[in-house]
C-alpha cells in the first residue's frame, strides 16, 4: 500500500514522475525522501549512517539512501533502487552500504507486510536500549507499543547475516518495533508514515519512561487499558475517525517543504 500524494490535500506543489519511471515508484520515492528530511529535522541522524528503506509495491526491490549523503541533502531522485541483497538496480554514482542494510533486508524478507523500515541511533531510544528495563507504556501514545515490541541483544556491528534468524524471531508475527539492545531503534510499517509516527511516539514514551524512572515509582497503566488504547490507535479511532489516517503527515510535509522544497526533486 503506497501513500497517494495529492497536491490539494498536502497544499504543496508536487512534480510528476520523471520520464520512464512508473508513478507508483515515484510516489514512494517522494514518501521516503520526505521521511529522510523529517528524521533530520527531528535530530535523529548519525551524519551519513543508518537507513530508512521502502519497498517498491509489487516488487522485491527497495529504495534506500545513497551512502555518504546527509539526510537533509537527499532528494527523491537520489534514492537508490536495490534488490534484497543490496545490489543497485538503478544507476547511481553513490555506493550502497550493504553491511548497514543487512538488518533491513532481513525484516523485508521475513515480514512482507512491513514495507518501510526506519533505523536510527537516536540517543533517547539508545538510552532505553542500554538499560535492563524493557519498554513500559506510560503515555497514551506509548500504548501503541504494548505487545508490539521485540528485543535483540547486541552481538557487535552487524556485518554478516548470522543474526538474521534471531532478528526475525524478535520481530515475531505482530511486532512492528525492535529494540536493538545497546544499539538503537527500529520501527516499521506498511509505509513510511507508519514507521515515522511510530518512531516519534516511541521516542516520546522512552523519554517519559527514563525521566519517570529517575524520579521514582512508575504509575503503570493496566494491561486491559493498554490493549484498548492500542486498538484505538491501530483501528483509527484515536484520530477521531478522520477521513485519512495520520492527518499530521501533510502538516509535516509542509514543514519540510517550507525549509527546503528540494526534497521532492
Amino acid at each position: 500500500m503506497s501513500l497517494s500524494f495529492n497536491s490539494e490535500r498536502f497544499q504543496i506543489e508536487l512534480p510528476a514522475a520523471p520520464a520512464g519511471m512508473a508513478d507508483e515508484e515515484w510516489q514512494v520515492r517522494l514518501e521516503l525522501a520526505a521521511t529522510y528530511r523529517l528524521v533530520h529535522h527531528y535530530g535523529w541522524t548519525a551524519v551519513v549512517y543508518n537507513h530508512i528503506s521502502r519497498r517498491i509495491p509489487g516488487t522485491d526491490h527497495v529504495l534506500i539512501n545513497p551512502f555518504g549523503m546527509r539526510y537533509d541533502e537527499i532528494r527523491a531522485s537520489d534514492l537508490i533502487r536495490i534488490d534484497l541483497d543490496g545490489n543497485a538496480i538503478s544507476e547511481t554514482d553513490w555506493p550502497v552500504n550493504k553491511a548497514g542494510f543487512l538488518i533491513h533486508s532481513t525484516i523485508h524478507r521475513a515480514r512482507p507486510d512491513l514495507h518501510a523500515v526506519l533505523h536510527t541511533h537516536e540517543p533517547i531510544s539508545q538510552a532505553l536500549a542500554a538499560i535492563t528495563e524493557e519498554v513500559v507504556p506510560l503515555t497514551q501514545e506509548g500504548c501503541q507499543f504494548y505487545q508490539r515490541v521485540g528485543y535483540h541483544d547486541f552481538e557487535g556491528i552487524v556485518l554478516d547475516g548470522s543474526e538474521g534468524p534471531r532478528i526475525v524471531k524478535a520481530m515475531a508475527e505482530t511486532n512492528h518495533t525492535l529494540v536493538l539492545k545497546n544499539h538503537g531503534l527500529i520501527t516499521a510499517g506498511p509505509d513510511c508514515v507508519w514507521a515515522f509516527v511510530r518512531h516519534l511516539a516511541f521516542i516520546q514514551n522512552a523519554e517519559v519512561q527514563l525521566r519517570a524512572m529517575a524520579a521514582g515509582q512508575l504509575n503503570r497503566i493496566p494491561n486491559e487499558v493498554m490493549t484498548k488504547t492500542r486498538q484505538q490507535f491501530e483501528g483509527g479511532e484515536a484520530q477521531a475517525n478522520a477521513s485519512v489516517r495520520h492527518p499530521e503527515w501533510p502538516a509535516l510535509l509542509r514543514l519540510i517543504d517550507r525549509k527546503d522544497p528540494g526534497w521532492k526533486l
